[in-house]
């Protein structure tokens, strides 16, 4: 299979058109082998617009989904970007590959080249400061832990699921706290431990 025209195939018919025109993050997907990111079972299906299970047990996203969110993120090349969630590791390589500083926390093992790797529980990050936390899959809850560890007008980066959809979000840290602003609606795998709390019924 001709992975480069697959990947220069997934940029165009399922990243660019999504309204992602960011040529610094479509050099870094187009520079990152999807394939390697997936179990062998399913390299020939990397770039399609599916779902896939990784070695580390994490899900990859569908490109539409990953790629918007990590375009609203505003990574800079220097930028200290915190990746919660991340073993599966093709999110923290196309943030390296964007120039950017890159630790991934995870409570299951990390074997990443290039990037910092802290195992532990996702809602303790480390101190940091981080000018973007990443969150690399769907949560019901949000720690309070992932805004406190960002730098001044740092970016919390996730999808929230509410009710049946998930609306991706950017929570900027400021003088005063936080203000969030919603980006588009999605999808992506659920992280599991951070379910929705139980709504109360009669």
């Amino acid at each position: 299979m001709d992975y480069a025209r697959a990947r220069t195939m997934m940029i165009d018919s399922q990243v660019r058109c999504n309204d992602v025109p960011d040529l610094g993050l479509q050099t870094a997907l187009r520079q990152i082998p999807r394939e390697l990111f997936v179990v062998p079972e399913r390299a020939g299906l990397a770039y399609a617009e599916l779902e896939h299970p990784t070695p580390s047990g994490r899900v990859l996203w569908m490109p539409r989904d990953f790629a918007k969110l990590a375009q609203a993120a505003g990574v800079l090349p220097g930028d200290a970007v915190l990746v919660i969630g991340g073993a599966g590791g093709y999110s923290a390589a196309v943030f390296a590959a964007m120039g950017a500083r890159v630790t991934v926390l995870d409570d299951r093992a990390v074997a990443l080249a290039g990037v910092t790797a802290v195992t532990g529980p996702l809602d303790s990050p480390p101190a940091g400061p981080f000018d973007v936390v990443f969150v690399d899959g769907a949560v019901g809850t949000v720690p309070e832990a992932w805004s406190q560890v960002l730098t001044p007008h740092g970016r919390l980066c996730l999808v929230k699921v509410e009710g049946p959809v998930g609306r991706a979000y950017v929570i900027t840290r400021t003088g005063g706290g936080t203000t969030a602003r919603p980006v588009f609606d999605a999808n992506p795998p659920r992280l599991p431990g951070f379910e929705p709390a139980p709504a109360f019924t009669f």
